[in-house]
C-alpha cells in the first residue's frame, strides 16, 4: 500500500477546510431560525432549558447545539450553553442596535439556490427569485426587504449624514424596498419629502415600517414598476438605491435615461451600490453579490464605477462624481447632476 506523504496530507486538510466551511453557516442558520439565540440573550442556559423554550426534535437540537461548541459558535460551561455578546446582539437581541437578524435570515434563504450554482454554470437558470412573482423558489424575494431595511439601518444614517441635502425638497426613492434609506433622509432634514417607489410586496413591507417611525405624513407610497412610472412633477434629487445589480447591463442603462426624466432641471441623480473594483474580482463582498444575482435574477449582475458612470453619462447626466463612504461601509454613491 502507498504511503501518504505529509505535504499531501496537508493539501486534503487544506481542500477539506474549504468545502467544510458550509457548515459553519449551516449550523449559525439553524440556531437562529429556531430562537437559540434569542433563548440565550438572557443568559446561559442548560440544553433541558433550551429545549424547553425552542421545542423540535432532541437529538438534532443537541447535535446541533454540540456541532455549534465545536465550531466555536456557542461555548458550553459548566452544563450550560451560552454565546459571546458581540453575537447575541446581532442575533438574539431584537432592540440592539446590531441586530442583523433578518440579513441572516435572507442568507439562508439564498444558501438553497447558491448550492444550484453549477445548475446556473451549464444552464443560466435562477433556482431563487428575489422579485416576488418572479418564479422559482420566492423564499429570498420574501425576505429580501426585510433583510434591506436591516442592511441599510445604519447606511442610511451615513447617507444622510455625509451627502448635502439641503437642495433638495422633494425626493424619489426608486425601487425603494423597505425605504430605510428616505426615512435617514427625512429623520435628519425636516424640509425633505419623499416618494417611495417600489412593487407591491415591497411597499407591503415598507409601509408598516415606515408608520412605526411616524413618518407618513412626509413619505408617501407608489406600487409600480420603475421602468414605467410617470410623475407628475420632475423630483430635485432621484435616489436609486442597490438596484442596478439586480437587473443587468441594459436595463440599467435603460433605467438611468428614465431617470433623467424624473429629474427636473439642475436637479441630481445618486445612485448607491456596493461597487466592484475594475477588476470586477474586489471587493470581496461586490463581488459575491454577482453571484447572488446568477442565481436570484434573469439579467443580473454587480457593476464597477466606472461602467455605471458611463452609464450615466450616455443617459445625459453630467458632473458625475463618485462619493465614498465610512471605511466599514461597502456601499459608496454616484452623484450625476441633470443641465439646466
Amino acid at each position: 500500500m502507498q504511503n501518504i506523504s505529509l505535504a499531501d496530507i496537508q493539501k486534503e486538510v487544506k481542500t477539506l477546510q474549504i468545502a467544510e466551511r458550509f457548515f459553519d453557516s449551516v449550523v449559525m442558520f439553524a440556531l437562529s431560525e429556531v430562537g437559540v439565540f434569542a433563548a440565550l440573550a438572557d443568559g446561559p442556559k442548560t440544553f433541558d432549558r433550551l429545549q424547553a423554550e425552542v421545542g423540535g426534535n432532541v437529538e438534532s437540537l443537541r447535535a446541533t447545539l454540540d456541532a455549534a461548541v465545536a465550531l466555536n459558535v456557542l461555548s458550553r460551561i459548566d452544563g450550560r450553553y451560552c454565546a459571546d455578546e458581540d453575537l447575541l446582539d446581532c442575533l438574539g437581541r431584537t432592540e440592539s442596535p446590531a441586530y442583523v437578524g433578518e440579513w441572516i435570515a435572507f442568507l439562508h434563504a439564498l444558501a438553497g439556490p447558491l448550492f444550484k450554482l453549477d445548475e446556473a454554470i451549464r444552464d443560466g437558470s435562477t433556482p431563487g427569485a428575489l422579485f416576488a412573482k418572479m418564479g422559482g423558489d420566492d423564499l429570498p424575494a420574501k425576505r429580501r426587504t426585510q433583510a434591506m431595511d436591516a442592511y441599510a439601518r445604519t447606511r442610511g444614517i451615513e447617507i444622510a449624514e455625509r451627502l448635502d441635502f439641503a437642495p433638495t425638497r422633494r425626493l424619489l426613492d426608486l425601487a425603494c424596498g423597505s425605504g430605510t434609506y428616505s426615512l435617514a433622509i427625512v429623520a435628519r432634514h425636516p424640509h425633505v419629502r419623499a416618494t417611495l417607489l417600489d412593487l407591491p410586496d415591497a411597499i407591503a413591507v415598507a409601509r408598516p415600517i415606515v408608520e412605526r417611525h411616524g413618518m407618513t405624513d412626509r413619505v408617501e407610497f407608489v406600487a409600480g414598476d420603475a421602468m414605467k412610472y410617470q410623475a407628475s412633477k420632475p423630483f430635485d434629487t432621484v435616489l436609486v438605491s442597490n438596484m442596478l445589480h439586480m437587473i443587468g447591463p441594459a436595463a440599467s442603462r435603460k433605467l438611468m435615461k428614465h431617470c433623467l426624466e424624473l429629474v427636473e432641471p439642475g436637479g441630481r441623480l445618486i445612485v448607491q451600490a456596493q461597487y466592484l473594483n475594475d477588476d470586477r474580482t474586489s471587493p470581496r463582498w461586490a463581488t459575491l453579490l454577482s453571484l447572488i444575482q446568477r442565481v436570484g435574477t434573469p439579467d443580473g449582475r454587480n457593476h464597477a464605477i466606472g461602467e455605471t458612470t458611463e452609464w450615466m453619462q450616455q443617459a445625459g447626466f453630467m458632473d458625475i462624481r463618485h462619493h465614498r463612504l465610512s471605511a466599514w461601509n461597502v456601499c459608496s454613491c454616484l452623484i450625476g447632476r441633470k443641465p439646466a
